[in-house]
C-alpha cells in the first residue's frame, strides 16, 4: 500500500493505478486500494471509474477519515448540477427549501454559461429532493429572499424594457420584485431606475429592507418599503454611500456600512475608501460608529439574539503591495454590545470571507482557505481553493466543513435548523454546481452512495 501512495505523490497517477488495480486483483489490502485507486480516477478525470471503485469501497467498513476522504472528492451533496452557473443561494425559515439562480442558456452567446448569462430562480426542497423553477431566464435575476413565513420570495431582477435594449446581465440596473409562491403571481415593487441592492425582509414579514441609489441620486441610502401599502421609509439618508444593511431579531436595530472619508487621499469619497460600520437605533434615531475608518470593514451581520454584530476587517498589508485595499486578506470580527468592544476571532493570516452566525449564535461559519500549500488556480479564480469552516465565538475549535483541496466555495447559506450549509462550488473543469454539506455530523453509507453515484 505504502508503495502506491508514495506513486500518487510523485505524481504517477497511471502507475498508482496499475498498483491498486493489482492489489484488487490479489484481493489484498481491499479498502484501502478501491480508496485510493477512486482518487486516482479522479484526478484523471476518469469519474466513471472512481465512482465504480467508491462504491466497492463501501462495501466494507469505512473510518471517519475515509468518509471525510470520499467528501473531498464528491463535494459532499450536489443539489443542482454543476453544468450550470448557479449562485445566490438562500433558505427558507424553517431550512426545508434553498432558493438561488441558475444561468442554464448561453444568453449573452459567449459560448458558454457564465454570471454574465440570464439566469432563472429555482426552489429546491431538500425534503423531496425536488427543483421547481419559479422565475423565468429570460431576465438576470439575483439575491432571491424568502419571507419569514416562506410564502414570498423577494428577488432582483434586469430586464429588457424595450426590444432595442442589450441582453441584461450582471452588470445592468435592477429592479426589486416580490412573488407570492402560493399564487405563483410577481409583483414589481421598483424598477430598475432605483438600483436597488441587498435585499432583506424585516423580521416580522411586514417590510423589505434594502439598499438603493435613486433616480437622481449619487449615494446609495437605505430604506425600508412597507408591503401592504408600497410607502417607502428613509432608515439612512444618502449623505453617504451605505450599503449591506442587516436587521436585529427585535427590528428595532440596524447595522450597515457606510463610506465618509476620503481615507485614500485621491480626492473623492467613494467605495474604494475604507468603510466603517455603524449601528442605528431606528426608535431613537441615534447611530453609533462601531468599526472605524481607519480600517476597511465590510459585511456586518447581527448574531440571532441581536446583541453582537459580526464583520470583516482588512487592517494590514498581506498581500504586499504597498496598500491595505480589498484585495488584501480581512480578519473575522465581533463586536460585543454588552462589553462596547470588538476582538478578533479568526485571523488575517489566511483569506477570509463570508461570515456568519449559526442559529444558536454560539459559533460562526465562514469561507477561508488555511492550507499552506501552492495554488496554482488562485490567480485564475479570486475564490478558487477556499473552503467551508467553522469555529466558536472565540476562534477556538476550528472544523474544516468542506474541503478546499479540489474545489472552490462561495456563498454559504446557514440552515436556521443550523444542521446544513449549502454554497455554490466547482472545480477547476466544470461550472458552478449548488451542493449542500452536514455541520454536525458525517453521512450515513446510504446518503454517500447516493452523493457518490451524483459525482459529476
Amino acid at each position: 500500500m505504502a508503495k502506491g501512495v508514495k506513486l500518487m505523490r510523485q505524481e504517477r497517477i497511471n502507475d498508482a493505478i496499475s498498483f491498486f488495480n493489482g492489489l484488487i486483483a490479489r484481493k489484498k489490502s481491499l479498502p484501502d486500494a478501491y480508496y485510493n485507486l477512486g482518487k486516482c480516477y479522479f484526478k484523471t478525470g476518469m469519474l466513471r471509474k472512481a465512482k465504480e471503485a467508491f462504491l466497492a469501497l463501501l462495501s466494507y467498513p469505512v473510518t471517519d477519515e475515509t468518509v471525510r476522504g470520499i467528501l473531498e472528492i464528491t463535494n459532499w451533496r450536489m443539489l443542482a448540477s454543476n453544468r450550470y452557473c448557479n449562485n445566490w443561494p438562500s433558505f427558507s425559515c424553517d431550512g426545508s427549501k434553498v432558493a438561488f439562480v441558475s444561468a442554464r442558456r448561453d444568453t449573452n452567446g459567449n459560448g458558454k454559461l457564465d454570471p454574465d448569462d440570464c439566469c432563472g430562480i429555482y426552489i429546491y426542497d431538500l425534503e423531496s429532493d425536488t427543483e421547481i423553477a419559479i422565475v423565468d431566464d429570460d431576465f438576470h435575476n439575483m439575491m432571491p429572499v424568502f419571507s419569514p413565513d416562506g410564502g414570498r420570495l423577494a428577488y432582483l431582477s434586469a430586464r429588457k424594457e424595450r426590444v432595442s435594449d442589450p441582453m441584461p446581465g450582471q452588470g445592468s440596473a435592477h429592479g426589486l420584485y416580490i412573488m407570492n409562491l402560493d399564487a405563483g403571481t410577481e409583483e414589481k415593487l421598483l424598477d430598475s431606475s432605483f438600483k436597488v441592492k441587498h435585499v432583506t425582509f424585516s423580521n416580522n414579514g411586514e417590510n423589505l429592507i434594502f439598499s438603493c441609489w435613486r433616480p437622481g441620486h449619487d449615494t446609495s441610502a437605505i430604506y425600508s418599503m412597507n408591503l401592504a401599502n408600497r410607502t417607502m421609509e428613509i432608515l439612512v439618508p444618502g449623505v453617504h454611500e451605505s450599503t449591506f444593511p442587516s436587521v436585529a431579531a427585535s427590528g428595532n436595530k440596524l447595522v450597515y456600512s457606510s463610506w465618509r472619508r476620503d481615507t485614500n487621499d485621491d480626492g473623492v469619497i467613494n467605495i474604494r475608501d475604507n468603510s466603517g460600520i455603524y449601528l442605528r437605533d431606528m426608535r431613537l434615531s441615534t447611530e453609533q460608529n462601531i468599526a472605524p475608518d481607519i480600517y476597511n470593514n465590510t459585511f456586518p451581520v447581527f448574531s440571532p439574539n441581536g446583541y453582537d454584530v459580526l464583520f470583516l476587517s482588512a487592517r494590514r498589508d498581506t498581500d504586499g503591495d504597498g496598500r491595505i485595499t480589498s484585495q488584501d486578506n480581512s480578519g473575522i470580527y465581533l463586536w460585543d454590545s454588552v462589553l462596547k468592544q470588538e476582538r478578533c476571532i479568526v485571523s488575517d493570516r489566511f483569506y477570509n470571507k463570508f461570515a456568519g452566525f449559526t442559529p444558536d449564535g454560539k459559533e460562526i461559519v465562514f469561507l477561508s482557505h488555511w492550507c499552506t500549500r501552492k495554488c496554482k488556480a488562485e490567480a485564475v479564480d479570486y475564490f478558487q481553493n477556499k473552503g467551508i469552516y467553522l469555529c466558536n465565538l472565540y476562534g477556538k475549535g476550528v472544523r474544516q466543513i468542506v474541503s478546499d483541496k479540489f474545489y472552490g466555495c462561495r456563498c454559504p447559506a446557514i440552515s436556521p435548523k443550523g444542521d446544513f450549509v449549502v454554497y455554490v462550488s466547482w472545480r477547476n473543469d466544470t461550472n458552478r454546481g449548488l451542493y449542500c454539506a452536514c455541520l454536525k455530523r458525517l453521512p450515513s453509507k446510504k446518503e454517500l452512495r447516493e452523493w457518490i453515484d451524483s459525482l459529476q
